[in-house]
């Protein structure tokens, strides 16, 4: 693979391993292709908002993982279901990073900031940037201010003023910036309208199951027919209404054996679990946080993945993570979900698209979903292979960022 290595680059990130994060496919790849990397990023709380077992919440530490130095900074516990704890959370890993960064940034030859939420983190490489002039590059997978606009944050006022200035003090300052949704271009070209931004999307962050050796768990789902989502579990994923829908969908028809399996943890669980309880809707089941490298099972014995956002803008811009993996799995996709990825899903051939504010329509085509010939099914997922290698291919994307990077 091309590329320096002997340029010492350092990837300033929220998050990474033990926390499942593509990043830490990046990080890994590069260090086993003899790159030198480092990492700053926190220590690992996502997404409880707690650490993580073996681990201590210190100010500063230092630990080596497959040969990668990583620097952590502390984070407040509790910030999941707390708004105003997890503002104070943001506001003192930017301090703690500011902090290492002035002791520590010169020691890199360049910056890659891998953003996945605030850019109160990412703002510790601009930082390095502008004390010591390192040639910085962002890779963007949530779009600030707009999604902290679509949470009804900032909104007016000076809030905005100030959460804008910021914006546009962090992309200006960048001299590489990349995009993981097309979408996001336009937003931030408001605030950064000299720059060229690439688009380059996440790839799969699973693998396939078929041809692994890989000893896997063994799994049940409870049903003869199981819809399955993954992921983070929080308010803007709208499963309250794909909830709602199937529990509509269970009340109107007559068929049996089907249920609905969430995957994975955050901060609206407890609020969906007591909604099942109190509703009393039938063949829901959570199964909790499952490891990232365990996914591939869980993905091989769903009937139908379930993708679903809500319909606000911003969101509608935005391809999940999970949408790569999805088609990795070579399954059906349930997208109650507008935008880009229900026209991927549409334009592709890849499964049925519902409305995110429509009970009835997610209720229906949960109906049509389970009465469809299996064939049909199977049809679904014959397109998927095929837009993974043009669109969402590892290695081409890995290079272009290697390529930029370490040049």
């Amino acid at each position: 693979m091309r590329g320096d290595r002997n340029k010492k680059v350092l990837i300033v990130s929220e998050v990474f391993a033990p926390e499942d994060f593509l990043i830490n496919d990046l990080a890994f790849f590069w260090r086993k292709q003899g790159f030198l990397v480092s990492v700053l990023t926190r220590n690992p709380s996502y997404p409880a908002g707690k650490i993580f077992s073996g681990y201590r919440n210190r100010l500063f530490q230092k630990e080596f993982i497959n040969d990668i130095p990583v620097y952590r900074v502390q984070f407040i516990q509790g910030y999941k279901n707390n708004k105003l704890v997890k503002i104070m959370n943001y506001l003192w890993n930017m301090f703690l990073g500011f902090l290492w960064a002035i002791k520590n940034g010169n020691k890199f030859n360049s910056v890659f900031i891998y953003q996945t939420g605030p850019l109160t983190f990412s703002s510790i490489g601009i930082l390095i940037k502008v004390l010591y002039k390192k040639e910085t590059t962002i890779w963007t997978q949530d779009v600030w201010p707009d999604t902290v606009f679509a949470y009804g944050l900032a909104e007016k006022g000076i809030s905005r003023i100030i959460l804008e200035k910021f914006v546009r003090w962090v992309y200006s300052n960048c001299d590489n910036i990349a995009v993981s949704c097309s979408g996001f271009i336009p937003i931030i070209n408001k605030y950064s309208p000299a720059k060229e931004i690439s688009f380059m999307p996440q790839w799969p962050s699973t693998n396939k199951l078929a041809g692994s050796d890989k000893p896997y768990l063994e799994i049940k789902y409870p049903g003869k027919f199981n819809f399955v989502f993954t992921g983070n579990i929080g308010k803007v994923q709208n499963l309250e209404n794909v909830i709602s829908g199937f529990d509509r969908f269970l009340k109107n028809s007559s068929v049996d054996g089907v249920w609905l399996n969430l995957i994975g943890d955050g901060s609206h669980i407890n609020y969906l679990q007591e909604k099942v309880k109190i509703n009393k809707i039938e063949n829901v089941k959570f199964w909790g946080r499952i490891k990232s490298a365990d996914m591939p099972i869980f993905f091989d014995k769903a009937d139908v993945l379930i993708i679903s956002l809500k319909d606000l803008p911003i969101f509608n811009l935005t391809i999940p993570a999970k949408f790569q993996s999805y088609l990795n799995a070579e399954k059906p996709i349930l997208g109650v979900i507008k935008g880009e990825v229900a026209e991927l899903i549409k334009s592709n051939n890849l499964g049925w698209v519902s409305s995110p504010g429509d009970i009835d329509e997610i209720a229906n085509t949960m109906l049509n979903i389970v009465l469809s010939n299996p064939e049909i099914l199977i049809e679904k997922t014959r397109n998927a292979n095929n837009l993974l290698k043009e669109q969402f291919n590892r290695e081409k994307i890995i290079q272009k960022f290697t390529d930029v990077v370490f040049c």
